[in-house]
């Protein structure tokens, strides 16, 4: 920054005028007030810093010290003149500003806007000047995506900077509708994570689960390709760093309209013998009146589940395959393996022929399988009732931990882990080892892992449930010594730092409780 002129001067309160880029635009009343009766007690120890204009003097940096000599009616304060430039003054401003120690993040986001947009800075530029990483900056500058009513929460301390960030990154439209449904039975805001859950359940979705092609530039033409698009979690990372797992879209009504628009083309080929597919659906869900009425218009039957068709679950392992399309159900707009069960046609069969006999049979062993699973059916829900008869269940004393309450520990720590550390863990531990085996396999696999596998397992169910917790919680207590157990993470580095700002915090409360004391009349 070049000075072409620098000293200090008494001027007059009236010839300085307040600055309009300067980035602090909210003031705390009491502490403006107990500033004037320092100064009018002290006088103002820091001058303020100014630029000549043709009019007198723009003040550059010390709006509250200025607030202050005005409450107090002073006539003259000393300043500091420097010839700067429009970029230098809103540099300099922007420096004091960010230099607070009580800077609220909005505000810092609403700083880096404007450096970026009156100051000409970039990314990077913004980053080298404060000594902070790009990363930061970015998810700052994010939070300037707010709506008013999250902004509103945000300086009330309502939500913190972790639920800010989550919201930050929506479309206001989508901001609005998590509004609507933050509030937890209590009536205050979920937390962070129950904020994430009903976001990814009903906003954002995976694009790896998309029905659609995510690189088809034609679907939907406005929107184009989804690897093109930036309201994903893989086009700027920086901005998504707890986004763990695949792409994720973060715009469902794109996502929805893709959706949507593949479907019907799918049911256009299908209709049109581009393919040959059958159209399914389920009976105990509604299909759309548009596309019902133009089906009957057509005169395509669709075929209903179980009244016509099987699905093939696994590996169709059949020499002439036959597929379905769903229209509706939870597996809409997929393809599956089909396989045709009309009355209709096993009626018309000779009830001695070799098929119609065969389909007979294959009857009775279903019917049989399915008798099969409802005898262990009906033993489980006895083994129920008469746990919940005796008193074994909850009186202390009748229990040894043994091979039976460990398994059951192991799985409702297995349970407790979201999704994504289940995937991630699952294949790191081979949890699928004897997949074949069904539900008993898993549990051998699940009583095989060792010690120093369940701590894992352990350790990350204990950090996702106690993240939130206030640090005097037992909680935040047992996450410390985990933390501390790690032997890397400076914790007392961080004590230290704490302490040096609170060193400072507390001297100036004791300064402010003397000068108070002191200016009471004997």
């Amino acid at each position: 920054m070049e000075t072409i002129t620098e000293h200090l001067k008494e001027v007059n309160l009236v010839e300085i005028s307040t600055s309009k880029t300067n980035p602090r635009s909210d003031f705390n009343e009491q502490s403006i007030m107990e500033l004037a009766e320092s100064i009018k007690e002290n006088g103002l120890l820091q001058p303020l810093l100014v630029r000549p204009t043709d009019k007198g003097y723009e003040l550059v940096c010390g709006e509250r010290r200025l607030r202050a000599c005005k409450l107090i009616d002073l006539k003259s304060v000393p300043v500091q003149i420097k010839d700067l430039n429009d970029q230098e003054a809103l540099e300099a401003q922007i420096i004091e500003n960010l230099e607070r120690e009580d800077v609220h993040p909005l505000r810092e986001a609403e700083t880096f806007r404007l450096m970026i947009d009156k100051g000409n800075y970039g990314i990077e530029d913004i980053a080298t000047k404060i000594a902070k990483s790009e990363k930061f900056i970015l998810q700052r500058l994010s939070l300037n995506n707010l709506n008013a009513e999250w902004k509103k929460l945000f300086f009330k301390d309502e939500i913190n900077l972790s639920k800010a960030l989550i919201i930050a990154r929506l479309d206001k439209k989508y901001q609005k509708e998590v509004a609507e449904n933050a509030s937890d039975w209590s009536g205050e805001i979920k937390s962070a994570k129950q904020l994430q859950s009903y976001i990814d359940s009903n906003i954002t979705a995976l694009l790896s689960k998309a029905i659609f092609n995510p690189l088809d530039e034609k679907l939907v033409k406005k929107a184009g390709a989804c690897i093109n698009c930036p309201k994903r979690s893989e086009a700027n990372c920086s901005l998504f760093p707890d986004v763990k797992e695949e792409d994720r879209c973060f715009d469902n009504l794109c996502f929805s309209s893709k959706t949507e628009k593949h479907i019907q083309n799918e049911i256009d080929g299908i209709i049109n013998n581009a393919e040959d597919v059958y159209l399914i659906r389920s009976k105990h869900q509604d299909t759309d009146d548009e596309l019902t009425q133009k089906l009957k218009k057509l005169g395509i039957h669709v075929l209903v589940n179980y009244d016509d068709f099987e699905t093939i679950h696994g590996k169709d392992k059949r020499k002439n395959k036959i597929r379905g399309f769903w229209i509706n159900g939870y597996d809409h707009g997929k393809y599956v393996s089909i396989k045709l069960t009309k009355k209709q046609e096993e009626k018309s069969m000779d009830p001695k022929s070799k098929e119609s006999v065969h389909v007979k049979i294959d009857k009775i062993h279903q019917r049989a399988k399915r008798m099969l699973e409802l005898d262990d059916e009906k033993v489980h829900k006895h083994i129920i009732e008469t746990m919940c008869d005796t008193e074994k269940l909850t009186v202390i004393g009748k229990h040894k931990h043994g091979d039976a309450t460990e398994k059951i520990n192991r799985l409702i720590l297995w349970n407790a882990l979201g999704w994504p550390k289940k995937e991630h863990f699952g294949k790191l531990l081979d949890i699928n080892k004897y997949k074949k085996e069904g539900s008993a396999g898993f549990l051998k696999r699940l009583m095989e892992l060792t010690k120093d596998d369940m701590a894992i397992i352990i350790n990350n169910v204990g950090f996702d449930a106690f993240k939130s917790s206030l640090p005097t919680y037992s909680e935040a207590i047992a996450l410390r010594g985990l933390a501390e157990s790690f032997g890397s993470i400076p914790i007392e580095d961080f004590e230290k730092e704490q302490k040096a700002i609170a060193y400072k915090r507390i001297s100036r409360q004791k300064e402010r409780v003397l000068k108070l004391k002191t200016s009471v009349k004997s």
